[in-house]
């Protein structure tokens, strides 16, 4: 593995606290491992137990869904908007392109069922952090926590997940599972940072796009979900790209 991650989990929710157990005993070498009491997710979190704001934490967590989709996930973090579930509005984290693409690109090798939607989430909820943020899911049943084959293709994917050197790209447009940047990082040589739903992007300005940009580490441009966007925010898009000289893939 070329990274080496801090795990946040907290005893406080079934699901994270399953998934915990099941790194800590598959990989207790993996990297560093903080459980708390608090809820997730949290507003801010202990970063005095952070040695590095470059090193990479990955929270451990349940995955929500009111239509009970059985989802297993990873996700950048911040609020493009409103505040939904948690963290503060109009603030999103750094993200790692590189990483979270890599997880679902190995999570989508080993996973082979049919009960699970293996995907990205666009950007939403918090904690806020100098340190590059990722949510790593399972939802969205009791059930599904401590499902062996849900608990495994996260686990490995994390675990045998191999970054790449890839440009990193802002995704904006479509829906919250964002299938249409899922399925392209599969195909294509892309990794995917902050991603803007259909539902965010009818909400915010050109000030979010620009700080979508800023927190995607070396951003080279957007992927433009063409048909999950309307006219106003392609327009946006595009004033954006122009003003910074990023590029601009439709897909």
């Amino acid at each position: 593995m070329e990274y080496d991650p801090v795990f946040i989990a907290t005893k406080s929710d079934d699901a994270s606290f399953s998934i915990y157990n099941y790194f800590i005993s598959n990989g207790p070498g993996l990297g560093k491992y903080i459980l708390t009491e608090g809820r997730l997710p949290l507003l801010e979190f202990p970063e005095k137990l952070i040695d590095n704001e470059d090193r990479v934490i990955i929270f451990l967590s349940r995955h929500s869904s009111k239509a009970k989709v059985n989802s297993i996930t990873v996700h950048p973090v911040g609020n493009f908007s409103t505040n939904d579930i948690g963290g503060r509005e109009r603030n999103i984290a750094r993200c790692a392109p590189e990483i979270q693409t890599a997880i679902l690109r190995k999570m989508c090798d080993v996973y082979s069922g049919e009960k699970y939607q293996v995907t990205f989430e666009a950007t939403h909820h918090g904690p806020e952090s100098n340190n590059r943020l990722i949510f790593a899911e399972i939802g969205t049943e009791p059930e599904n926590w401590k499902d062996v084959d849900a608990l495994r293709t996260l686990f490995l994917g994390v675990r045998d997940a191999t970054p790449k050197n890839y440009p990193n790209y802002v995704g904006a447009g479509g829906g919250h599972y964002a299938p249409k940047f899922s399925s392209y990082v599969l195909k294509e040589n892309v990794n995917v940072g902050h991603i803007i739903s259909k539902f965010r992007m009818d909400e915010i300005g050109k000030d979010e796009i620009l700080m979508a940009v800023e927190k995607t580490d070396k951003c080279k441009g957007f992927l433009v979900d063409k048909k999950g966007i309307k006219s106003a925010g392609m327009t946006m898009i595009r004033e954006v790209a122009d003003q910074l000289g990023l590029e601009v893939i439709t897909i």
